[in-house]
């Protein structure tokens, strides 16, 4: 493991151009849809990060052909139509929620497959009941638990979907549902799943995507019922498939503009994005942010005399979960305090991230109120200078635990670029940084970029 990673501080405003790498969710539902669709499918602006190249292994192993070109980052896939090659693999999930769930409603297809899957010690405790009472109950797979019951590792053996009705558990993470709306309806009969308590923004993704292979559009009823029709999904018209850079990401440089002022252009994403996340804008915008987005381009600007203290807010993150952390970890120079509600489902990602982000909060002097649902943050900004300045006294930094999550590490370190001191000198670090690998293999030296130029 490296040793923690000082973060230098930015000491002027941004001018520079910044492509994103492509998302990690969209990515990955569209390795499943090209896998489940008859002929060839280029994916254009693929991420290649461990959670990808997780999925990518695993299909492998299934049997499925595709070639990368990480210079164009460019996945050449070729479907099956619906066919697994292989009736028999074992596979590691790791701690990619997205592989584990897709994977395991995908594999449901293929009728007398026997699949072992397992993953990291984290992913052993993320849930999965929803979507394996879910399978069970369509008469699609059945399990054989090796530790806890509803929870990796286990045998699946698949039977194929044959259509049904199905009560969705899909409070604890979207994806269950999203497993469900993507491999279903290529097997045989309608499939109605009944999901009234879902957060809507990844499911959308799921919905859109499904249409662009071949699919009939699809919304849920006033019950929270979506009836999907058998489908024989099929590559794109032109067999690409351009993958939309990830928005999540975008957000650790949203709140690095607003700090610093400046001038950020990112390309490649257009008005309407796919991503929820979007809609991070809207709250970095009371804070003085400005984004002005093209078909072509996001522009985003912040005068360098802005002050963003606005005083006490409450805001409702449910629909932009992924987002909270980068908010929460720059609280500490946004004046008065913040009311982050609507996360309590972050509890069972990664790890705790209500838990976590309270703990670093703490550690950087900050008064902090944990709920189940709900991170209350009073800023304290004299505190955090005069405890990092005791940190730089003693010939050390603050650091920054990450559990092992991509999120923490990415989000501290837009407060760490942060001049505390007005000197350039870190006055933070950042333990395990290489826990980017996730979604972004290149974060720290495109952070570095942006400080150079």
């Amino acid at each position: 493991m490296q040793d923690p990673l000082p973060i230098l501080p930015f000491t002027h405003p941004l001018d520079s151009s910044l492509p994103l790498p492509g998302s990690k969710s969209i990515t990955n539902r569209a390795l499943i849809l090209a896998a489940m669709a008859q002929g060839e499918t280029v994916l254009e602006g693929a991420l290649f990060s461990r959670d990808t190249r997780i999925m990518l292994a695993a299909l492998e192993q299934l049997g499925y052909s595709y070639q990368i070109d990480d210079a164009t980052r460019s996945i050449r896939l070729q479907g099956t139509g619906g066919k697994i090659p292989k009736l028999e693999a074992e596979l590691d999930v790791g701690n990619a929620g997205t592989a584990a769930r897709f994977l395991t409603g995908f594999l449901a297809l293929q009728a007398g497959g026997v699949y072992k899957l397992d993953g990291d010690p984290a992913m052993r405790e993320r849930p999965m009941a929803g979507l394996l009472d879910a399978l069970v109950e369509l008469g699609a797979a059945e399990f054989t638990f090796h530790g806890q019951p509803g929870h990796f590792p286990f045998t699946m053996r698949s039977k194929g979907y044959s259509g049904g009705k199905v009560r969705v558990d899909a409070k604890a993470s979207s994806q269950i549902l999203s497993a469900l709306l993507l491999a279903a309806p290529a097997g045989q009969g309608t499939v109605t799943l009944e999901c009234p308590d879902v957060r809507p923004a990844y499911v959308a993704i799921t919905l859109k995507m499904r249409e662009a292979f071949g699919a009939n559009a699809v919304e849920a009823d006033a019950s929270g019922c979506y009836e999907l029709e058998p489908v024989a999904y099929s590559a794109p018209a032109n067999r690409i498939y351009r993958i939309e850079p990830d928005v999540s990401a975008a957000s650790y440089f949203l709140a690095l503009t607003l700090l610093h002022g400046g001038k950020l252009h990112i390309p490649n994403l257009g008005p309407e994005p796919l991503q929820g996340d979007a809609h991070f804008v809207e709250v970095l915008a009371h804070h003085g942010l400005r984004v002005d987005a093209s078909q072509e381009k996001w522009v985003v600007a912040c005068p360098g005399d802005n002050d963003p203290g606005r005083g006490h807010r409450e805001v409702d993150f449910s629909s932009i979960s992924d987002t909270f952390l980068t908010y929460a970890a720059i609280a500490p120079l946004l004046g008065g305090s913040v009311r982050i509600t609507g996360i309590g489902h972050t509890r069972h990602q990664e790890t705790d991230r209500i838990a976590g982000m309270a703990n670093e909060l703490s550690k950087l002097g900050q008064l902090v109120k944990e709920e189940d649902d709900a991170l209350t943050i009073a800023q304290k900004p004299n505190e955090l200078r005069a405890r990092a300045m005791k940190a730089r006294n003693a010939g050390q930094l603050m650091e920054i635990d990450t559990y092992e999550d991509h999120r923490f590490a990415m989000s501290f370190a837009i407060l760490g670029s942060y001049d505390l001191f007005g000197d350039g000198k870190p006055w933070l670090a950042i333990k395990n940084p290489e826990c980017c690998g996730k979604t972004f293999p290149q974060f720290f030296k495109v952070l570095e970029s942006l400080r150079n130029d």
